[in-house]
């Protein structure tokens, strides 16, 4: 079975259904397709279509009960049911031509026995015909792209962006994650499951770490198949936001959770059973990780 479950987590965005189109329409095997979404709602959004289809598992939020980004993705990952393989993505993605079998043919051919796939997916645009445009097709900045990462001190944030470097050919490791694209098996969900407290993009190095102590080997692709949209192709020209609806206490609150989580989770600071069920795994260390991952944990 090459069944693959893609989890998306979708706020008020308008491109949810191009998204959807581009996964089933480019898939070589769209039957073998399950969708967990986490739909955050706006108004006038519409999922009709895919509601009486029994490969679409959705749980509907009003927009504005949204606890951000890993309380978004946890939710997801409660429609999961034992699915093979798993493509994590965001809402307004392409998809390229067999990307189902291409990525399951790179992920098993990676030397591991638990592999993974993951790199911050380039960006594509749409023509005023509404046609799929992918900008750095044959410039220099093609190719799939490496990550890199800014520590931020004395607080301890851990930025993950693309560099401008690009993958020297297969096999090439990582030890950050950018989560517009993670492909690998479905027992990660199980594994390393979402942290609900985690509300913003530092959730991305939460699940490298937490990936890299399970035993997983982190990869590039070896060839890209997600595009990520540039996001003046929204009607309003930006992308909306979680905190646009949210007070200024929430934000502190949330955000000061979430530090404290990562002062536990990278840096050893405070009491680790605060984590639960969200902390570091045991085949590998968390130093480990961090020395190859570039990170000083000495520096807040």
């Amino acid at each position: 079975m090459n069944d693959i479950f893609v989890s998306i987590a979708s706020y008020r965005d308008e491109f949810l259904p191009f998204t959807i189109e581009s996964a089933l329409r480019n898939a070589r095997f769209p039957e073998n397709l399950t969708f967990g979404i986490c739909w955050q709602a706006e108004d006038g959004e519409n999922l009709d279509a895919y509601l009486g289809d029994p490969r679409f598992r959705i749980l509907k939020y009003p927009y504005w009960e949204s606890g951000g980004y890993g309380w978004s993705r946890a939710q997801v990952q409660k429609l999961y049911r034992g699915e093979r393989y798993h493509l994590l993505l965001d809402s307004h993605s392409c998809l390229a031509k067999d990307w189902d079998t291409n990525l399951i043919a790179q992920l098993e051919s990676k030397p591991s026995s638990k592999p993974l796939l993951t790199t911050s997916s380039p960006p594509f645009t749409l023509n005023k015909k509404r046609e799929v445009v992918i900008p750095w097709k044959g410039t220099e900045r093609d190719g799939v792209p490496l990550l890199e990462c800014n520590q931020k001190s004395p607080v301890g944030w851990i930025d993950i962006q693309m560099s401008a470097a690009r993958s020297p050919g297969p096999n090439e490791p990582t030890y950050l994650m950018c989560c517009n694209f993670v492909f690998t098996h479905g027992r990660w969900i199980v594994d390393v499951p979402e942290d609900p407290g985690m509300i913003n993009a530092c959730h991305e190095s939460a699940l490298a770490v937490r990936s890299y102590t399970h035993g997983y080997d982190m990869f590039l692709p070896d060839e890209i198949q997600v595009w990520h949209l540039e996001y003046h192709n929204y009607a309003e020209g930006y992308r909306r936001r979680v905190w646009e609806t949210k007070s200024t206490a929430w934000q502190h609150e949330q955000t000061e959770k979430t530090l404290k989580r990562i002062h536990l989770l990278i840096y050893g600071k405070g009491d680790p059973r605060m984590l639960g069920d969200y902390g570091p795994g045991t085949v590998r260390s968390v130093e480990e990780w961090a020395k190859k991952a570039g990170i000083d944990r000495h520096r807040i």
